[in-house]
């Protein structure tokens, strides 16, 4: 079951952290189309579940009852550190793409 959880939060991590680049790329275009939309609707959607779920993701919560592992990437395939740091790095990068939209619309 643990393996199932990890290719599903694996998959999703893949569709979020695209949704990311997709945001961070139209802002940059300025073009502003259904692709980005749904990403951006996606992103607003992930940050709800996340803050509902006091800052965790419920994948974590389920892959938990059947591990006992503390490692920050034991329920996704992704790098250590990639996973224990993930919603900072992706809040940065999208802090980053709020500046570059709010600086293009002030121009």
């Amino acid at each position: 079951m643990l393996t199932f959880i990890k290719v599903v939060h694996t998959i999703i991590w893949v569709i979020m952290a695209s949704s990311t680049f997709i945001i961070g790329y139209s802002v940059i275009r300025m073009k502003y189309d259904v692709v980005f939309f749904i990403s951006l609707c996606l992103i607003v959607a992930e940050m709800i579940v996340i803050m509902v779920n006091a800052w965790t993701c419920p994948l974590t919560v389920i892959a938990r009852r059947h591990s006992s592992d503390e490692a920050p990437n034991f329920d996704i395939y992704l790098h250590r550190s990639i996973a224990k740091y993930n919603k900072e790095i992706f809040s940065g990068i999208l802090f980053i793409i709020l500046l570059i939209y709010l600086y293009n619309q002030a121009k």
